[in-house]
C-alpha cells in the first residue's frame, strides 16, 4: 500500500493481516521511500516480515511512497526493481481533508508549533519547499502516474469516501486485487481504526471555515481534475463548491 498519507491505510493494513491468507508488516516501513536505507540493501527489508508463517500474500504499508517531496518517480522504480510487478493499493481521501488531518498530525509530534493556524502554515510557503509536505501530500494525480506507468493495472486506487459507504466492500475489492479469499471479512470491519485519537496533551486544530476549504481546495483542483480523467471518476464532492465533506471518515 503506498498511500496516501492519513487516507486509512493503517485501518486497511491491519484489516488484511486479520485474513487467514494474508500477512502484513505491523508498522510503516518506509524502505523504497529512503535512498539511504534502500542502498543498503534488503536484509532489513526482509527483517521486517519476521513472523510470516506461510501466508501467501506478504505485503506492506507505507503512505510516504506516495508522498510528492519522497519523489514518487524514484520509489515506483525501487519497488520495480526490487519486487517486480507486484500488487499496489492507494487510498485517496479528499486532498483538503488529508492536508489538516497531517497538520495535525504533525503539530501532536511536535514538528510543528502548538496552537500554529493551519491556513497560515499552508501560506506560509510554496507546497513544494514544505518539508512536512502538508499541501503536496495531497497532489495525487501527479504522485500516482508514475507508479499507472510501471504498474498499470497492478495498481489498485481506492477513495477513503468508500469506506464510510461500504466498508466490507472497499475490503473484498482489495482482496480480489491481491489474490486473497474473498470468502472471509473481519467481523469488525465496519469499526474505522483512527491513526490519530485523542490524547492528554495532544493539541487539536479548529476546523477550517468554508472560506478556508475554498482557498485550500485551489492549490488542489487542477490535480483533482486530471486525477478524475485518470480514474474515470466524478470527485466533485471533494469541491466545497459542490459537496460537504463527509463526518467519521477514518483519518
Amino acid at each position: 500500500m503506498i498511500g496516501a498519507q492519513k487516507s486509512a491505510t493503517r485501518w486497511l493494513r491491519v484489516n488484511l493481516g486479520l485474513h487467514p491468507d494474508v500477512f502484513t508488516a505491523p508498522r510503516e516501513l518506509g524502505f523504497f521511500s529512503s535512498a539511504e536505507r534502500y542502498a543498503s540493501g534488503t536484509s532489513w527489508y526482509l527483517e521486517q516480515f519476521d513472523g510470516w508463517d506461510g501466508e501467501p500474500v506478504v505485503g506492506e504499508a507505507s503512505p510516504a511512497y506516495m508522498m510528492w517531496r519522497h519523489h514518487p518517480e524514484r520509489v515506483a522504480e525501487r519497488v520495480y526493481e526490487t519486487l517486480g510487478p507486484v500488487a499496489l493499493i492507494a487510498i485517496l481521501r479528499n486532498p483538503v481533508d488529508r492536508a489538516r488531518s497531517a497538520f495535525v498530525h504533525h503539530v501532536d509530534r511536535g514538528r510543528v508549533e502548538p496552537g500554529a493556524d493551519f491556513l497560515a502554515h499552508v501560506r506560509s510557503c510554496p507546497p513544494d519547499a514544505d518539508p512536512l509536505g502538508i499541501v503536496s501530500g495531497g497532489w495525487y494525480a501527479a504522485s500516482l502516474q508514475p507508479f499507472r506507468e510501471r504498474f498499470g493495472d497492478r495498481l489498485l486506487v481506492l477513495v477513503h469516501d468508500d469506506i464510510q459507504a461500504d466498508a466490507a466492500g472497499v475490503y473484498r475489492e482489495t482482496l480480489r486485487h491481491v489474490g486473497a479469499g474473498e470468502g472471509f471479512v473481519p467481523r469488525e470491519i465496519e469499526r474505522v481504526r483512527f491513526s490519530i485519537r485523542a490524547r492528554d496533551g495532544a493539541t487539536e486544530s479548529p476546523e477550517p471555515t468554508p472560506a478556508d476549504r475554498a482557498e485550500l481546495y485551489e492549490y488542489f483542483r487542477v490535480d483533482v481534475a486530471q486525477l478524475q480523467e485518470m480514474l474515470g471518476r466524478d470527485l466533485s464532492m471533494w469541491d466545497p463548491a459542490v459537496g460537504e465533506r463527509p463526518t467519521g471518515a477514518p483519518a
